[in-house]
């Protein structure tokens, strides 16, 4: 039987065609910065007035004692910034204002807020990867995609993550794993229960579901925690994988995440490419992470079950936190479909860890998977009615295009979750 292994960068090899090494870093060397608080209110001391013309502004400015900034752009300037040298509070400001018959109106100066939900997961400031792009060039802009989240009215999507298995007692992720009859399984010990023996498993499930805005750990995909892992562990055989896929579709899961893959002859597992075939949901795939060119004609470059031909998979790249490519992001035009975080030395990405509820920092493609996983999660939640394949043009037609990307990967561009919840809307 053919072996399939973990699409990261690990800190031991595994056996067969290609060599992966998984980054994992104690997450106790990160510092837990609380997330940014949102402004409201007013300024303190100032107000805003409107008078007839700048000279009446000037007598306010001595009449008061103030520091008067005209907020239009020409001779015309009605509206005035006002500043209280003494140290006046708005309130009365605005009293003595209002009484004097050069001042057309007076109000407060007032602050307003980004619209974007925060969470206030203990990581969240350092999760830059769901970070709008505003604020980094490398983010997924989740925030922002969050604000027309409902708690109410969404419906609750299952993902299934075919990989080492999850830590079922991780308290960011235990109350988001699947339950009851669509629990996870472990088909590589069938007698024992569900756990993680590497980690990778347990990392993935977090990005698509750890527990969001909990006061703990890190942020899932979902604000609203409408994302469900169902965790199959298998053990990177063909048998097995095919076995994981079936479970899933017979579970009517819409989503899959296969953050694994091997290069060259297993283009010809042909049991493996047919059982994705006959999935009618969404397979979402690592594009491997030695910096090989799919598009090379030479075979030992290909990586499966990135490289199938297959409308309903969806192979991710992996990009950094400036929205570029990776130097290690296998791509390939022809196979390559979008970018995602994926992190890099010293920019890494935070994850569930196998033990307890700890956490840890990786880097790869496989991670990358994972974000797409969690956008077509959220795009399902908001419109379940959208069949995979679209879907799978929703989030290729709602990227973020970059130089970095053009003739590596098919879209040239990072996922947006904000712009495919849009995009979604108008289908």
């Amino acid at each position: 039987m053919e072996k399939k292994h973990p699409i990261g960068k690990k800190f031991f090899a595994v056996i067969l065609s290609a060599v992966f090494f998984l980054l994992f870093q104690p997450a106790s060397s990160k510092s837990a910065g609380a997330p940014p608080q949102m402004i409201k209110g007013y300024t303190d001391n100032e107000v805003i007035f409107e008078v007839a013309s700048s000279s009446d502004a000037a007598a306010l400015e001595r009449k008061y004692n103030l520091t008067v900034t005209p907020l239009n752009s020409s001779d015309e300037d009605t509206f005035f910034l006002a500043k209280s040298i003494s140290g006046k509070s708005v309130q009365k400001l605005i009293r003595e204002l209002r009484r004097d018959p050069l001042v057309k109106s007076v109000q407060k100066n007032f602050r307003y807020a980004i619209l974007s939900r925060t969470p206030n997961d203990s990581y969240a400031s350092e999760q830059w990867s769901l970070f709008d792009t505003e604020s980094s060039a490398g983010g997924v802009s989740a925030f922002s995609a969050w604000d027309t989240e409902t708690k109410k009215g969404q419906r609750n999507v299952a993902i299934a993550v075919i990989d080492t298995g999850v830590n079922p007692k991780h308290k960011d992720l235990k109350k988001n794993l699947t339950k009851g009859s669509a629990k996870g399984k472990n088909f590589e010990y069938p007698k024992k229960k569900l756990s993680d023996g590497d980690g990778h498993g347990s990392f993935i499930s977090g990005i698509i579901a750890a527990k969001t805005n909990n006061k703990r750990g890190v942020s899932g995909g979902s604000f609203y925690n409408h994302l469900r892992v169902m965790a199959l562990r298998f053990d990177f055989t063909t048998a097995q994988a095919i076995t994981a896929v079936n479970y899933a579709k017979s579970k009517s899961v819409p989503v899959i995440n296969a953050s694994w893959g091997s290069y060259g002859d297993e283009g010809l597992d042909l049991a493996l490419k047919d059982t994705i075939a006959s999935y009618p949901g969404i397979f979402v795939t690592a594009s491997g992470n030695e910096g090989f060119n799919h598009d090379d004609p030479n075979p030992n470059y290909k990586m499966y079950p990135c490289d199938f031909d297959l409308a309903n998979i969806i192979c991710v790249g992996a990009s950094d936190r400036d929205g570029n490519l990776t130097d290690y992001s296998d791509y390939g035009a022809a196979s390559v479909d979008v970018a995602a975080p994926g992190g890099t030395d010293g920019n890494e990405l935070i994850g569930p860890d196998k033990k307890k509820s700890r956490y840890t920092s990786a880097v790869g493609s496989s991670l990358s998977a994972a974000f797409v996983s969690a956008e077509a999660g959220l795009i399902i939640s908001k419109y379940p009615n959208l069949s995979s394949l679209q879907v799978i043009e929703i989030i290729k037609n709602s990227v973020d295009a970059s130089p970095s990307f053009a003739g590596k990967v098919s879209t040239s561009g990072k996922v947006n979750f904000q712009k495919a919840l849009t995009l979604a809307a108008t289908y």
